[in-house]
């Protein structure tokens, strides 16, 4: 993005100092809000096209800036155990650093004219409350690039009495999740590579670890509720061995407990899905959901030691009991009611299933 281009896009309003950045030599920026840590040149933009070396500064021209926004249920967002049916207000901005699984990132550009619409922090406060939703996700785009935007944001939504969560690839900075983490409630990680290789096919980058630290982080550190999810590519990240490491590192880092949702880059892959699922429970994983299943479980697995599907049909049953938790309908849960939950434990054996249903972090 040029200076000229940059104006052009921009209104004032728009633009923000990047808080997290470090001067070098020769009016050079270096970026310290995700891990490609970009040395910006002076004119120059980083690799998320969003922010600029400019007049001596490190900006971000995206701060309220809206791609997209919705009214929906949590679980359209990919969140099952986190506010089960709540109504939420899901929005988004502009900028990738990824690129996408599925070859396509249509909000990684601003646009310009009447198409940029801006949301500003007051009225981000009172529309949610005035459509009695229970809390604000950030998807869409990637958080991290609307970095700016979503701190003061999470701030705000937080003091207004909502629940905060977002959906991203967790490339972010030690730095930047020790910023905004203590205002986020609820996180969802995609990890789609648990080899260097893998994550260089992918990315373009090699280390894979940073993702894992930020899902970790998010939880230990500021005790947010995290969720896992991998789409598989045929060929790429889909091998037994690189599964196990992933399913064998959700399991010790985060928890059993911790749901995994999975998809396919390819349609009807359900061979591949079943795949994942099954190594996914016999490793130990209570509950990983694969809402692209159109094909029942294969006949091979009927008669094996895990036969009792935990998330059967998009469903939440307790895996001890078998009791049914919460039930949905629908591709995306259009329908949820929650049927034998108390507390975030079962509500007929008391196993503790940790499903997160209040803002107080537990």
């Amino acid at each position: 993005m040029t200076e000229e281009k940059e104006s052009q896009l921009a209104p004032q309003s728009t633009i923000r100092p990047v808080p997290l950045h470090e001067e070098l030599e020769e009016g050079r920026k270096r970026c310290g809000v995700c891990e490609y840590r970009c040395t910006v040149e002076p004119g120059r933009e980083g690799v998320c096209k969003i922010r600029i070396n400019r007049d001596g500064q490190l900006l971000t021209v995206n701060y309220g800036v809206v791609s997209r926004a919705d009214l929906e249920l949590i679980e359209a967002r990919g969140f099952v155990h986190f506010f089960p049916s709540a109504k939420i207000f899901s929005v988004g901005g502009y900028g990738q650093n990824f690129p996408s699984v599925s070859g396509q990132n249509i909000f990684d550009e601003l646009p310009s004219g009447q198409a940029l619409r801006s949301l500003p922090l007051e009225r981000l406060a009172r529309f949610p409350i005035d459509q009695h939703c229970r809390g604000v996700l950030f998807t869409y785009n990637e958080p991290s690039m609307w970095f700016e935007y979503l701190l003061d944001a999470a701030k705000t939504i937080k003091a207004n009495g909502m629940f905060t969560a977002m959906a991203t690839n967790g490339y972010m900075t030690t730095e930047a999740l020790e910023m905004v983490g203590h205002y986020m409630d609820g996180v969802r990680v995609e990890v789609n590579a648990f080899t260097e290789r893998t994550f260089m096919i992918l990315t373009g980058q090699t280390q894979f670890q940073k993702v894992l630290e930020s899902a970790t982080r998010a939880q230990k550190r500021f005790k947010a509720h995290v969720e896992i999810s991998s789409k598989l590519v045929p060929g790429v990240n889909d091998s037994p061995d690189e599964l196990r490491r992933l399913i064998g590192w959700i399991r010790l880092a985060l928890g059993e407990n911790t749901p995994w949702h999975i998809s396919c880059a390819l349609p009807d892959s359900d061979d591949i899905l079943w795949n994942a699922k099954i190594l996914g429970e016999h490793l130990g994983l209570h509950y990983i959901y694969a809402r692209e299943l159109k094909t029942p479980r294969p006949v091979s697995e009927q008669g094996s030691e895990v036969t009792f599907d935990t998330t059967s049909d998009g469903n939440t049953y307790c895996y001890k009991c078998h009791e049914l938790i919460i039930k949905r309908t629908g591709d995306v849960g259009n329908e949820t009611r929650i049927i034998a939950l108390e507390g975030s434990k079962c509500g007929r054996c008391h196993t503790e299933l940790n499903i997160h249903n209040t803002i107080w972090k537990l």
